[in-house]
């Protein structure tokens, strides 16, 4: 997870969002393994790349790669290629990661921006908890659309503000007492139609749509969230991201082609 600044522009909000990254990263990293949230949303991610992704040896560019989570994931699948992202404490992470799983000579990991990527083309562009803390996102995917390999496969994941958070959300900033949210400095959900028409005005057409993630936010959805420990909880979560509800999961998966 991470976030990504726009070279050449007016990125003083987007300050704040790499200082919020950098003083939180060694904290994701540490508890990564228990954090049943991380781990349902990347369940929805992988699930894509490995039903539409090119597959081992394909070459990846991993937008907001925080910690490496993906990168790692991603290298046991034999992709080659780079993250970027905005914070540097999680770069430095991400790279102690991947050198010790001994795939530093095939992944990358380096600070970077999501409106300059790297020189493609890429197989495979994945853009997770990213596009939230961006102030344009559909110029991010025209960026990453330049650089896609024909026939690649971009993955998006991001909050949804059509879930239970998203309602919990509404009612906050809406002055309700009691609840309370704690948000990175840039943090503007999207919904799947704003994906889809996001990745329209790129030049891209859906391929894939999932949404994961159930439970309400706050003290009532931290008591529920302790059930995901348990793997048929998740399984069943993995098999209704499929179904008409996924478009109301608190994390939206979807993956996107470009046009010819």
């Amino acid at each position: 997870m991470g976030a990504v600044s726009p070279g050449g522009r007016d990125d003083g909000n987007l300050d704040d969002v790499r200082d919020y990254y950098d003083r939180i990263a060694p904290r994701l990293r540490a508890v990564e393994q228990q954090n049943w949230h991380l781990r349902s949303r990347m369940s929805c991610v992988l699930a894509t790349i490995d039903a539409y992704g090119p597959g081992p040896g394909g070459r990846v560019l991993d937008v907001g790669c925080g910690g490496g989570y993906l990168l790692e994931e991603l290298a046991r699948r034999g992709y080659t290629g780079v993250g970027i992202d905005l914070s540097p404490e999680s770069v430095a992470i991400a790279r102690a990661r991947l050198l010790e799983r001994g795939a530093g000579d095939s992944l990358d990991a380096r600070v970077g921006s999501a409106y300059e990527p790297p020189q493609g083309p890429f197989d495979l562009v994945c853009l997770t908890d990213v596009l939230e803390h961006l102030e344009d996102p559909r110029g991010c995917l025209k960026a990453l659309r330049e650089q896609m390999a024909p026939g690649g496969l971009l993955v998006i994941s991001t909050p949804n503000r059509r879930s239970l958070p998203g309602a919990r959300r509404w009612l906050a900033e809406n002055g309700v007492p009691g609840i309370h949210l704690s948000l990175a400095p840039i943090d503007n959900w999207q919904t799947w139609v704003d994906l889809e028409s996001h990745a329209a005005a790129a030049g891209m057409v859906p391929v894939s749509r999932r949404g994961i993630f159930f439970r309400p936010g706050g003290r009532v959805g931290s008591q529920i969230g302790r059930l995901y420990r348990y793997a048929p909880v998740r399984d069943l979560e993995r098999r209704t991201s499929r179904t008409p509800l996924g478009r109301f999961g608190f994390y939206i998966v979807l993956g996107f082609r470009p046009l010819p």
